[in-house]
């Protein structure tokens, strides 16, 4: 029996908006993206393996790593500019 397995990677906009940059000290836009590695099984998606939140600044594009909960403080604390990608 032959199982065509692999990795697949995702990439979704959660949130878009103008927070101060930790490297240009001025409020500039930055985007929140989720990325995630998932373990395919006949090029299906079936298993998360890894997850990542980065913030990047549109400007000089200084990318931060953030933890969920930070993520949720994130978006509770200043609105989006953009609706979410579904």
């Amino acid at each position: 029996m032959l199982w065509i397995i692999g990795f697949r990677r995702t990439n979704k906009r959660l949130w878009l908006g103008q927070i101060t940059c930790r490297r240009c000290l001025q409020r500039r836009l930055h985007q929140l993206n989720e990325e995630a590695e998932w373990g395919t099984l006949f090029f299906v998606p079936i298993v998360p393996i890894r997850r990542e939140r980065l913030l990047v600044c549109q400007t000089c594009g200084l990318p931060t790593k953030l933890t969920k909960i930070e993520v949720q403080q994130l978006m509770a604390e200043v609105p989006s500019m953009v609706p979410p990608e579904r």
